[in-house]
């Protein structure tokens, strides 16, 4: 079986990683990957702490869960350990006109055309970062500790992970699981949104399940999503802001000057009514936004057509396995999936 394995590494590898970059951060992956160790064996071993013990207890549960009560795809992803020396796995380059938000696209062999570039050194995040800054664009990095990679490898579980709260567990294996069992080419913002629903839901109802509605952990994730909630509205009402202004028949440098007005109201505003307005230390200690659209595309993408998944969850019952269901038929339609679904609820 081994050599057999390492045979088919052997053939799929120059195709799948071709290229400089792909060589280099396949190589980080496969790498992840040979270190890591079974869960099973992990948690029989006893070489681990026992709050490390508890999270991969409860990674067990979440996978169960998503798998058997949301539907989603039953494949090796998070049953494997992997420890690193470090609170987050990659870091993620996403780059955007300054003066529009139309974003800069890297495409891949077999997955497509993505907006943002992931790396394993963060020296090689900062050069790729300086490369595009120099050509004008608004340029963000940002950490990232999960991603899927659709079924290709076996996810693995981080040693970092030991600290995260039950909801932000449940959230990103269910998330990172929606990528690997549903998946549209060229259609990142919506696979995205899509992930972003039932990760929130999937996570809600796992915790509702495990701990009941009047846990300390169902209300804390209860409280955090009204904070994000009240946040996303703003953010949404900023880059609709933003789109206007992009849209006025001037010169960049008015524009440009405009941009930055409105983003310094924007952080003025939130300051001035952070503490009255969110019930979460996180969100009521807000620091400011950048003026930089690459940046607050980071946060639409994920977020900026929610209101459309729930309006069908909504008609579904409140059936979280019936939504992901309908979400995987429109595979089947030619034309995007987001148009499909917004015609679905149309009629």
């Amino acid at each position: 079986m081994k050599k057999t394995l390492l045979l088919f590494l052997i053939l799929i590898l120059p195709s799948l990683f071709s290229g400089c970059y792909l060589l280099k951060q396949g190589t980080y992956l496969l790498s992840h990957n040979a270190r890591s160790r079974s869960i099973e064996r992990v948690l029989a071993a006893d070489s681990i702490s026992p709050d490390a013990k508890e999270m991969l207890r409860s990674v067990q549960e979440i996978r169960r869960y998503a798998v058997e009560e949301i539907g989603l795809e039953r494949n090796r992803n998070y049953t494997r350990y992997t420890e690193l020396d470090r609170d987050y796995v990659l870091d993620v380059v996403t780059a955007c006109n300054a003066d529009s938000f139309t974003p800069h696209e890297w495409r891949f062999p077999i997955f497509g055309a993505f907006p943002y570039k992931g790396f394993y050194e963060r020296k090689d995040a900062e050069e790729e970062a300086a490369r595009l800054e120099s050509k004008g664009l608004d340029v963000w990095i940002r950490e990232v500790d999960g991603f899927s990679t659709l079924g290709f490898f076996s996810d693995p579980i981080y040693s970092f992970m030991t600290e995260y709260a039950p909801f932000a567990l449940a959230d990103l294996i269910i998330h990172e699981q929606t990528h690997a069992t549903v998946f549209f080419k060229d259609e990142i913002q919506f696979n995205e949104e899509l992930a972003t629903f039932v990760g929130r839901e999937g996570a809600l109802a796992f915790l509702r399940d495990r701990y009941g509605e009047k846990s300390e952990a169902y209300r804390q994730a209860i409280a955090s999503l009204n904070d994000w909630n009240i946040y996303r509205d703003r953010v949404i009402e900023l880059y609709c802001r933003l789109n206007r202004i992009y849209k006025l028949e001037t010169d960049r440098d008015t524009i440009l000057g405009e941009k930055l007005r409105a983003v310094g109201e924007f952080n003025r505003r939130l300051q001035a009514e952070a503490m009255g307005l969110f019930q979460t230390e996180r969100f009521r200690s807000f620091e400011d936004i950048p003026a930089n659209n690459a940046y607050i595309m980071s946060f639409v993408r994920y977020s900026r057509d929610l209101d459309l998944f729930y309006r069908l969850y909504e008609d579904n019952g409140g059936d979280l396995r019936a939504t992901v269901e309908v979400l995987t038929r429109l595979k089947k339609s030619k034309n995007s999936p987001k148009k499909t679904l917004a015609r679905l609820l149309a009629d």
